[in-house]
């Protein structure tokens, strides 16, 4: 082996050593950078909009415990609680017939912590039921908790902010 290749080869070695290492340490795009919509700026219609529901909201196999306004407006849905307790901005609601009742499914992220919550539910004329989980992510570990929701129509729709 010539002189050349003896120390080409430990120094591409060591190349490819600290590639792979500053890959692996170099920052993340955060999940929630790339969710940063402006409510504003989605918009639509629609099967449920203008709609609004009181509700009570349990954790899993327990009484509800919550009160709370969930609204369907401009293609969006948004918790009034979950929009005071952490700013869940609302999000765009997917709908499809489910027999006689219209199933919905919508997820929303908190902007100040890595946390979202996926709705999945069924609107029945004028009642509103289903579950929702939560789920916080942290460097270590992540925690995930269902809930449930029922509710009935409200004779006043409920603004959705920045709408």
């Amino acid at each position: 082996m010539n002189k050349t290749a003896k120390y080409c080869l430990p120094i591409l070695i060591l190349l490819v050593i600290l590639g792979a290492v500053w890959s692996l340490s170099s920052p993340r795009t955060n999940s929630m950078e790339k969710e940063k919509v402006k409510v504003a700026d989605i918009s639509g219609s629609g099967m449920l909009d203008g709609m609004s529901f009181s509700s009570k909201l349990g954790p899993a196999g327990k009484p509800a415990d919550v009160d709370d306004i969930l609204v369907f407006q401009n293609g969006m849905f948004v918790s009034k609680e979950c929009e005071i307790r952490c700013n869940y901005p609302a999000r765009p609601y997917y709908v499809r017939p489910l027999g006689d009742k219209i199933a919905f499914i919508s997820e929303t992220r908190c902007p100040d912590k890595d946390a979202k919550i996926v709705w999945r539910g069924t609107v029945d004329q004028e009642k509103i039921q289903g579950v929702y989980t939560w789920t916080i992510s942290r460097w270590y570990w992540t925690v995930e908790k269902e809930f449930w929701f029922s509710g009935n129509l409200t004779q006043q729709s409920e603004p959705i902010a920045g709408n």
